[in-house]
């Protein structure tokens, strides 16, 4: 299998990408030291990847459009690894529209369990790629954040860029 990283810069500061053959399978927005990725690259695909950005080129376009405010549907393929309810989760997901939130309930419902929120946390937790598969775009049915793999911070600072920041501003403050 050939697997390929790069080094992306973005405004929230410096990220990993990975990418198989079939797509992309990685977006560490926190990421750890490159070796720590990296080992975890190798340790989950069982081969090392290659530093070579040409398979990001698309991905770096759109994010960089992304973070320019722009409403973004990224293109590039995806090589998504889990189990038949994450990769469910995931589709659902990525049909909320940019600048919009869904709970974790309404996520569950739409995947035909609305008693498995706490599964679709679960799921969420498990996506390797945020942004493209825009999970901070899910808060509490009570309206609060709830979680977010790279921070609470970060997942503000996204949904204000989508123009949700009425709402952050006013759940922070509460």
């Amino acid at each position: 299998m050939k697997l390929y990283y790069t080094t992306v810069d973005l405004p929230t500061g410096p990220a990993f990408a990975a990418a198989t053959e079939n797509g992309i399978c990685r977006l560490e927005l926190n990421p750890p030291s490159q070796a720590e990725f990296l080992d975890e690259i190798e340790a989950q695909y069982r081969a090392r990847p290659a530093d070579d950005i040409r398979p990001f080129t698309a991905l770096l376009g759109e994010l960089s459009a992304y973070f320019r405010g722009e409403p973004v549907v990224f293109s590039r393929k995806l090589d998504l690894r889990g189990t038949y309810f994450q990769k469910a989760v995931w589709r659902v997901l990525m049909k909320i529209p940019y600048g919009n939130v869904r709970s974790y309930k309404w996520l569950a419902t739409q995947v035909g369990n609305p008693n498995a929120a706490r599964a679709v946390g679960n799921a969420l937790n498990g996506n390797r790629v945020p942004i493209i598969v825009p999970c901070h775009r899910i808060i509490e049915s009570s309206g609060g954040l709830g979680g977010f793999g790279g921070g609470l911070e970060l997942k503000k600072k996204l949904l204000e860029l989508e123009g949700v920041g009425w709402w952050v501003r006013n759940r922070s403050a509460g």
